[in-house]
């Protein structure tokens, strides 16, 4: 576990296994669903092989294979964000604004859902060290003005600190799907 992960668990371990479990834990770092930490620890810890994770995965209604996870998470209603096509879908829909044309407000809600995943706010410093100090407001500002942008998500952006906004959405509905190498779409996770 990094330094990184046990601050965000709170700092004392003991007190965080006590509160959240070991899946619990694993649940909070990785943003997935609770039968997902539970296959992936069990196999961490060797009482599962890959194989048999994937098995029993799949009993649980959950696909290891990537196309088909992103096709459960979008009939779930969850947030889904894919890399290799930038695309959005939110609640079922696909959110019908062309992210091409919008490079920067993709980057922007590229790098907000991916810090909201890890249940971290996104400040200027995700966007490189020249960046804007209001960068942050600024974007969430046009991202709004679109009409296209769902004003449930909206409202789900909140100011953490002066220059910073975070998601505020459970992690486990945020699915961040990106490139990996030229052609494999892998789901990220913190």
């Amino acid at each position: 576990m990094t330094p990184q992960d046990r601050e965000r668990l709170g700092g004392d371990l003991e007190a965080a296994w006590q509160r959240l479990g070991t899946a619990g834990m694993w649940r909070e770092l990785r943003g997935c669903t609770y039968e997902q930490a539970v296959c992936e620890v069990a196999q961490l810890l060797g009482f599962l092989r890959p194989e048999d994770r994937d098995w029993l995965l799949g009993e649980f209604g959950l696909s290891v294979d990537v196309e088909l996870a992103m096709e459960q998470a979008i009939e779930d209603g969850h947030l889904v964000l894919n890399e290799q096509l930038r695309e959005v879908y939110w609640a079922g829909e696909q959110i019908e604004i062309d992210w091409y044309r919008h490079s920067v407000l993709w980057d922007f809600f590229w790098q907000l859902c991916r810090y909201g995943k890890a249940g971290k706010p996104v400040d200027r410093f995700a966007f490189g060290e020249h960046a804007h100090r209001d960068i942050v407001a600024n974007q969430k500002s046009r991202l709004l003005k679109i009409e296209a942008f769902p004003t449930e998500i909206g409202v789900l952006v909140e100011p953490v600190a002066r220059g910073s906004q975070q998601l505020h959405l459970e992690p486990f509905r945020i699915r961040v799907f990106e490139m990996s190498g030229l052609d494999d779409l892998v789901e990220w996770h913190p």
